[in-house]
């Protein structure tokens, strides 16, 4: 899972906070950095086609200021 978090752009716009999934097309399991740099599953030994889910934190804005 890749996570992004929120950010204030330099426009004055603001990137929410987002996440990334990625998972073997072919069976079903989730991708890890290994697997991604080889291109094959270790769990199914095929070529893993990208499945990607994706979720978006619409709510998160950057904490500002001091928090406690």
């Amino acid at each position: 899972m890749i996570k992004v978090e929120a950010k204030k752009l330099e426009d004055g716009r603001i990137e929410c906070t987002y996440e990334v999934g990625l998972e073997c097309v072919n069976c079903g399991m989730t991708v890890d950095a290994e697997e991604y740099t080889s291109g094959t599953c270790s769990d199914c030994g095929e070529a893993w086609d990208e499945k990607r889910h994706t979720a978006i934190h619409v709510t998160s804005i950057p904490m500002q200021g001091q928090s406690s």
